[in-house]
């Protein structure tokens, strides 16, 4: 079951421990990354003069903040591996669709930038957080909040069937293009969006595939119930034959 507590750590936190963030940039255009080493990650997105910075910092052994800067909002989290603690600090205004599509364009300069095998911390959480901001609702008044990995998602079959999603919904879900379950979209339960080699973040190795993320693509869970897994989730399904969804 989901343990989702109110978080009273502040988006200084991030701040501080990434690192003030920079002005963001008068002119840019599309996708460039600024800095990228073992434990620092940078890269930013623009259009139409608006842009994204993305900053994923390993500030100790398993402890990264990722920081999504708009100028307003800002979104910050904290990821601490060692404890299996996260912590969502949102500031400033609601997200619009403008944010979601510098978000989505994002997402697809880092897939094709980060290596498919041998990431490092930094790399995954900036991918795995990116992707889980792409399900962050527009136009809401967001809140902090702390979520917990111990006992926080449930697997669920990589066979697409109907099966149990949790609280009480039986569903189809599971591997494949197909697997839409009637609704659009297929690979349901996926913790990302989309499914295959051409889905961002592609599906290369392995994918995780949980109860709260079937819930969600079903419109019958929070985005913050999933917050754990898109951070945490093992992998528990192979992308071998999954094939390329349009």
């Amino acid at each position: 079951m989901k343990r989702l507590l109110l978080c009273a750590v502040s988006l200084a936190v991030v701040v501080g421990c990434s690192g003030a963030p920079r002005e963001q940039p008068i002119e840019q255009e599309g996708f460039k990354v600024l800095q990228h080493d073992a434990t620092t990650l940078e890269a930013t997105y623009g259009a139409g003069g608006a842009v994204v910075r993305m900053l994923a910092v390993e500030t100790q052994a398993n402890v990264v903040e990722v920081t999504y800067d708009f100028g307003d909002p800002v979104v910050g989290f904290h990821i601490d591996f060692n404890q299996g603690v996260g912590q969502f600090m949102p500031s400033g205004s609601p997200l619009d669709a403008a944010h979601s599509h510098l978000l989505a364009s994002l997402m697809e300069g880092l897939a094709r930038a980060l290596p498919e095998e041998g990431r490092t911390r930094v790399e995954d959480a900036a991918e795995r957080q990116t992707s889980f901001m792409q399900i962050v609702p527009v136009g809401e008044v967001l809140t902090a909040y702390e979520y917990v990995s111990e006992r926080g998602w449930t697997h669920i079959s990589c066979s697409c069937g109907r099966q149990y999603i949790g609280s009480g919904y039986y569903r189809t879900a599971g591997m494949g293009c197909g697997c839409t379950g009637g609704s659009g979209n297929g690979c349901k339960g996926r913790c990302g969006q989309g499914c295959g080699v051409t889905s961002l973040p592609r599906c290369v190795g392995s994918t995780a595939y949980t109860q709260d993320c079937a819930k969600h693509d079903y419109g019958l869970g929070s985005f913050a119930a999933a917050s754990d897994d898109y951070s945490f989730a093992r992998n528990n399904c192979s992308c071998s034959g999954v094939g390329s969804c349009s």
